[in-house]
């Protein structure tokens, strides 16, 4: 477990093991009570044993409810919440070239699955396995100094419960595994129908979205149903072993108390420390087999630590401070196969504070470039010299498909300041209206106007505008080219049109063509 994000717990450990030392005392009681009391015939003492026992025992379950049960659950909450905002922070930090190999199913899986199970583990190993751990050392210690014979059946007695414990749960892992993979496409699946409910009924494909979930929770089912049969035995077995193990007990016991080795008070409190001593070994046993069976949610969150880490693709091509861009001779390659050639750039030079745009046939590699610039696409197949502006990471992009959250007009500009003169100049007429994530309510006109608003009300120095005319009224149109034109000079702008409208005004076109890149 690499993440730095959960903490130790100390002080619980040292709750959890004096509960568990008063809890243990009540053994003794009985032993006394049968040796002492009813068989010695110190009946006087009889009211004091009472009032110690209903002590001890009213502390002692009230410190178990608390410190042993209630707690660690609470801990393993608040785990399971603070590693998802851990992971969905480290997400929107990762880079996008990273970000791109998992699908959105893997991601949602792992902040929703992923991160409780392994909040739940970091408890459960590092607060719940070290407490019952020192618990079963102290108890073996005691019962060898009540009877060695007794410390040598509890030792062999753990050893059988933990090696059955574990072995029985090695298939665990393996199944886990799969169950993951086939969940990833399970929740892939139910987020495509959730999330483009809209188009698919508008393309009456209702029947088919449906028949594939059917068939996706088909195989999950069989993997879950297989999976959960497998952890019940694993879970019973202990069970099984620990009422063979009672009955060996008392027989051998119940020998040393005909040979006048023990007394019957002995027998009691050592048939009871059975069943104390076996609840935190099987709980010990629990944890290991759900740590191993659960190790891949583990391996998920710290694999995503890691990816976070990773710099952005255009971390080494940041070299630049009067130019946004300069390439020579450049092969751009957006994958790993010669199919995946865009284009070749002779050479391109873009002055920082200049407009620029960006033309060519759709599939051309327009918004490529973008994303080539901001670090969202990898250039590790791509030859030939390129290096971008050192502040490349200050950009804003005008990006598709639009997206909005539930929520008020300002609540959808994203915490940017809502500036009234480009709501003017943009004409939007909806400020007041409640906005719904499944944007319904808005026409595309209406979300064109709302993205412009966010990316031209930031004060990033880099533009990034592809095809800011989109579902736009020409009156709109028209404002938007003037507004454009007026950051010429101030700052670093690249838009991808297909229209002139800004050629007269930009300080070059850039061209691709049969692939190749040129600036006129």
């Amino acid at each position: 477990m690499k993440t730095k994000a959960l903490k130790k717990y100390p002080l619980q450990i040292m709750l959890m093991s004096v509960t568990f030392v008063i809890n243990t005392l009540l053994p003794l009681l009985f032993s006394y009570l049968i040796d002492d009391i009813l068989i010695g015939g110190n009946f006087e003492m009889l009211l004091q044993w009472f009032v110690a026992a209903f002590v001890v025992t009213v502390v002692g379950m009230a410190m178990k409810f608390f410190f042993v049960n209630y707690n660690p659950v609470k801990i393993g909450m608040q785990n399971s919440f603070r590693l998802q905002k851990r992971s969905l922070k480290n997400i929107l930090n990762m880079s996008q070239t990273v970000y791109a190999k998992k699908d959105k199913g893997y991601y949602f899986n792992l902040c929703e699955n992923s991160a409780g199970a392994y909040g739940d583990l970091h408890e459960e190993l590092y607060l719940n396995m070290c407490a019952n751990l020192i618990y079963i050392i102290g108890m073996l210690l005691f019962v060898t100094y009540i009877n060695w014979a007794f410390g040598i059946f509890f030792a062999v007695y753990g050893v059988v419960l933990v090696i059955i414990a574990l072995y029985s749960a090695k298939p665990l892992y393996h199944m886990q595994k799969d169950i993951i993979e086939v969940q990833d496409v399970f929740f892939m699946d139910s987020r495509n129908i959730i999330e483009n409910k809209g188009n698919i009924n508008a393309l009456h494909a209702e029947e088919f979205f449906y028949t594939r979930f059917e068939n996706t929770t088909a195989v999950y089912e069989k993997h879950i149903v297989k999976y959960r049969f497998f952890d019940y035995l694993c879970n019973y077995l202990p069970d099984i072993v620990n009422q063979i193990c009672n009955v060996a007990f008392l027989f051998i016991a119940g020998i040393f108390v005909m040979k006048g080795e023990i007394t019957a008070g002995i027998l009691v409190m050592g048939y009871q420390y059975m069943g104390y001593f076996a609840i935190p070994v099987a709980t010990v046993c629990s944890i290991g087999m759900r740590y191993r069976s659960n190790k891949v949610h583990i391996e998920r969150i710290d694999e995503l630590e890691e990816e976070a880490a990773i710099a952005k693709e255009n971390e080494a091509f940041k070299k630049e401070n009067e130019l946004l861009l300069k390439a020579e001779n450049y092969d751009f390659y957006k994958g790993n196969g010669e199919g995946d050639f865009l284009y070749h750039i002779d050479k391109l030079e873009l002055k920082k504070n200049g407009l620029y745009v960006i033309k060519g046939e759709n599939g051309s590699g327009k918004s490529m470039l973008l994303n080539l610039m901001l670090g969202n696409v990898s250039p590790k197949e791509s030859k030939g010299r390129l290096s971008v502006a050192k502040d490349m990471d200050a950009a804003a992009m005008l990006t598709y498909p639009f997206f909005a959250i539930n929520g008020s007009f300002k609540d959808n500009l994203y915490g940017i300041h809502e500036d009234k003169g480009l709501g003017e100049m943009l004409r939007v007429d909806f400020a007041g209206k409640e906005i719904t994530a499944n944007p319904v309510n808005l026409s595309y006109g209406q979300q064109q106007k709302l993205a412009l608003m966010r990316v031209l009300g930031t004060d990033a120095p880099i533009l990034f505008l592809d095809e800011p005319l989109s579902n736009l009224d020409v009156e709109t149109q028209e404002a938007v080219v003037r507004y454009i034109v007026q950051l010429k000079g101030k700052k670093s702008i690249l838009v991808v049109m297909h229209g002139d409208e800004l050629d007269r005004e930009a300080d070059g076109v850039i061209m691709i063509k049969g692939h190749k890149m040129s600036i006129a």
